[in-house]
């Protein structure tokens, strides 16, 4: 029998490859020629954002290509100019102009944000998108699952988010002496936003080098059940108190977290790590935001002859900017993501760009076609 442990805790129409412009590079630093990641490349219809490694590909019909990324200056820019250049584009960081903090007004700032929090948000839109899902056991990766789809944000009081899943290539290389089963999250939990309650949370304002936003650094004066202080932090447009951006770290303490027996089975579990990051774009038409890039990061611990660490991620970024597309629902919201069934599109996959392997992942794809014979040892789940 396999025991099931739950991972969710607090937890285009088509795609076109007739576009004219594509261009890929990568976005550093212009001091300390770091890779920028979360770097915003975007034009009226369409986005790419860039990965951990500041690489990032861009299709589009527009020549038109902005670069944005809180903190440094915007870049202006066109595909034409962009080809002629060399592979590396830098950003060059504010200035930082010191301004007052004034510490008794920054509660009173919140207040207006969270009081604006709900209406600045756009509600009806329908927006592409990839999603990656990555888990691995002890820094080995044993499951991949990327996704393209379609959401759509609606005010239906019974049903205000659907999901148009167009391709996916998944595969897992479970170990069957493990005997456990993981149930992953949904996409309801992917776009749920959990928001500390104001009256709980102690506010400081933080230096930022952006005089248009304000960072607040936020910490919850009251622990958890599990003994946890949440952390984080929101940087807040000034003018309309629109977040931009918004971090959240729901354990500070892992070792103080109890084990948790799993059932029918000797081994206990705890979990030692949960972060979410969201970026909100504004969409100029209606003048509110969206989320365009999320990102999580959860750790499970399970205490056995020894302990084992499973990591999983999930990192979702928009690919064009919000319309009023309708989309055919073919995926439940609270259904466990890895579980949907969807045929591989070699085509596709091919031709797709915005979502490239990484090395890592190539090695593992391998690895699993190594070992698609040994069913006796390995459980193996892949539509490719």
């Amino acid at each position: 029998m396999k025991l099931i442990i739950a991972l969710q805790f607090i937890f285009i129409c088509s795609f076109s490859y007739a576009q004219n412009f594509q261009i890929s590079k990568i976005i550093l630093d212009k001091n300390t020629k770091a890779p920028l990641e979360n770097v915003i490349i975007s034009n009226e219809n369409d986005i790419s954002i860039t990965n951990a490694e500041g690489k990032f590909v861009f299709v589009s019909q527009q020549n038109e290509i902005n670069l944005n990324l809180l903190g440094y200056h915007k870049i202006k820019t066109t595909f034409d100019k962009l080809k002629n250049e060399k592979d590396t584009i830098f950003m060059e960081i504010k200035t930082f102009e010191l301004q007052e903090v004034v510490i008794n007004n920054t509660e009173a700032f919140m207040k207006k944000v969270y009081d604006k929090f709900q209406d600045n948000l756009l509600q009806n839109y329908t927006l592409n998108f990839f999603l990656r899902n990555v888990f691995k056991k002890d820094k080995i990766n044993i499951l991949l699952q990327d996704i393209y789809a379609r959401k759509n944000k609606n005010q239906n009081p019974k049903n205000n988010l659907t999901i148009e899943i167009l391709n996916m290539r998944k595969t897992s290389l479970f170990e069957k002496k493990d005997k456990i089963n993981f149930q992953f999250p949904d996409f309801d939990g992917l776009f749920h936003v959990i928001v500390p309650q104001i009256e709980k949370c102690n506010f400081m304002e933080t230096p930022f080098n952006d005089n248009a936003f304000k960072k607040i650094a936020f910490r919850t004066n009251e622990k958890v059940k599990s003994g946890q202080i949440w952390t984080g932090y929101f940087i807040v447009n000034r003018k309309d108190y629109a977040v931009v951006e918004y971090s959240l770290t729901l354990i500070d303490d892992p070792e103080k977290i109890p084990y948790k027996k799993i059932l029918l089975s000797k081994q206990e579990y705890r979990t030692t790590k949960w972060t979410k990051f969201t970026q909100f774009t504004k969409d100029e038409k209606s003048n509110r935001y969206y989320p365009s890039n999320i990102k999580i990061d959860n750790q499970v611990e399970i205490l056995a002859n020894k302990k084992i660490y499973y990591d999983f991620t999930m990192d979702f970024f928009a690919t064009n900017s919000p319309t009023n597309e309708k989309i055919n629902s073919n995926f439940l919201i609270h259904n466990d993501i890895f579980k949907a069934k969807f045929p591989y599109s070699k085509s596709f996959w091919s031709n797709q760009n915005q979502l490239p392997l990484t090395k890592e992942l190539e090695l593992f794809i391998n690895s699993v076609a190594d070992k698609k014979d040994k069913t006796k040892e390995f459980e193996i789940i892949s539509n490719f």
